[in-house]
C-alpha cells in the first residue's frame, strides 16, 4: 500500500457506520458516557472532576436535545520553527481524522450528534510568542479551508467548528486591557513576584517564543512570558468559551486541567498538533499516523512520499513525511 492509497482508504473509512448505531432513538446516558471516555481514544485515566463534567454535559445535551460539543483550546498557529509554517500541515488533518473517528462513536448514541469545536488562541499567541498577525491569519485561513475540504468525508452526525479568540474583539486593545488586568491579579496573589519556572517550563518557553531583538538579554524574560501565559486564562472573553453547558474540554496533552479528557493528537501520538508535523509510519502493509514535535523530528529518520488530493490545496499537502 502506498501513502496515497492509505490516505484515500482513511478518508473513505471516516463515513463508515459505527456498529450498533442507536442514533435514531439515542442510547442511554451510560452508553454515551462510555463512548466519550473510551480507552481507545483517551490517553490517561479521567479524573473524578472530568467524569463529573462529562456527566453534566451529557444530561444537559440529552435534556435539551442538542449536540455534544467536544472542544479543543489550542495555540492558533503553526510553530514558527517549522519550514511549513504558517500554514496547517498533515498534523491538523490527522487530528481531525482521529477526533472524527471518536466523535462518530458518540454520535451513534446521541441523535443530535457531535460538534468538534476548535478554539484558536491566536490573539494570545501574537503577543505571547511574537507571532505576526499575518501568520495567525494565514493559519486560520488554511485551517478553515482544510475543514471545508474534509466536510464531505465527515461521519454522519459529526460537524467541525473553528473559532478565533481574535474575533471576540472589535478592538484588539480590549484584549490587552484584559490581559494586563490578569497580570496584575497574579502579581498581587504572588506578593509582587514573577512566576517560578521549572526546567520543563523554561524549555517550552524557549521553544515557543520567537524572541524580539534584545528580549533574551533580560534574565527574567522567561518568567515575564510565563506571567503573560498565566494571565491569558484570566481574560474575561476567553473564559466565556469555557462555560457553555454543552462543552466537554479536550486536550492532546496533560496540562493538569482535571476537567479535560486527555486525548493525544492521534492514536499513536501524545503531542500538540499545532506544535508538530504529521508523518506516516509503516505498519505492515498499512501505515500509522504520527504527530512529531521538533525534538522528535530532529531525532527520527524521514523520507518524503508524493500525494495528491483534488481540492486539498496549500503548500504542505503535495507530499507527506514517511518515518524510516
Amino acid at each position: 500500500m502506498t501513502p496515497q492509497q492509505y490516505l484515500e482508504k482513511r478518508l473513505s473509512a471516516l463515513r463508515e457506520a459505527t456498529p450498533g448505531d442507536r442514533s435514531q432513538t439515542s442510547g442511554t446516558a451510560e452508553r454515551i458516557h462510555a463512548r466519550l471516555l473510551s480507552k481507545k481514544f483517551r490517553k490517561i485515566k479521567a479524573s473524578a472532576d472530568c467524569e463529573a463534567a462529562v456527566a453534566r454535559v451529557i444530561k444537559h445535551c440529552m435534556d435539551a436535545n442538542v449536540p455534544i460539543v467536544l472542544s479543543t483550546l489550542f495555540g492558533g498557529n503553526k510553530l514558527w520553527r517549522f519550514d511549513e509554517a504558517p500554514e496547517v500541515v498533515w498534523a491538523e488533518l490527522f487530528n481531525l481524522f482521529y477526533y472524527s473517528d471518536w466523535a462518530k462513536t458518540v454520535a451513534a448514541e446521541h441523535a443530535p450528534g457531535v460538534i468538534l469545536d476548535y478554539i484558536s488562541q491566536d490573539i494570545s499567541v501574537a503577543s505571547l510568542n511574537n507571532v505576526p498577525r499575518s501568520e495567525t491569519d494565514q493559519y486560520s485561513i488554511t485551517y478553515r479551508n482544510l475543514i471545508a475540504w474534509l466536510e464531505p468525508y465527515l461521519p454522519t452526525g459529526v460537524s467541525v467548528r473553528y473559532r478565533r479568540h481574535f474575533d471576540a474583539f472589535e478592538n484588539p486593545d480590549d484584549y490587552y486591557a484584559e490581559l494586563e488586568q490578569g497580570k496584575q491579579e497574579i502579581l498581587k496573589e504572588n506578593g509582587g513576584q514573577l512566576p517560578k519556572l521549572n526546567e520543563a517550563m523554561k524549555i517550552a518557553t524557549e521553544l515557543n517564543v520567537r524572541t524580539k531583538s534584545g528580549q533574551d538579554k533580560d534574565p527574567l524574560w522567561r518568567e515575564k512570558v510565563e506571567l503573560e501565559h498565566q494571565a491569558i486564562f484570566r481574560t474575561k472573553t476567553l473564559n466565556t468559551f469555557f462555560t457553555a453547558p454543552d462543552r466537554i474540554s479536550l486536550s492532546p496533552t496533560n496540562y493538569e486541567d482535571s476537567n479535560s479528557i486527555i486525548t493525544g493528537s492521534t492514536k499513536r501520538s501524545y503531542a500538540k498538533f499545532w506544535a508538530g508535523v504529521g508523518a506516516l509510519e509503516r505498519l505492515g502493509d498499512s501505515f500509522g499516523e504520527l504527530v512529531l514535535t521538533p525534538s522528535q523530528l530532529e531525532n527520527t529518520p524521514m523520507a518524503w512520499g508524493p500525494v495528491a488530493f483534488e481540492g486539498l490545496t496549500g503548500k504542505n499537502f503535495s507530499r507527506v513525511r514517511l518515518k524510516l
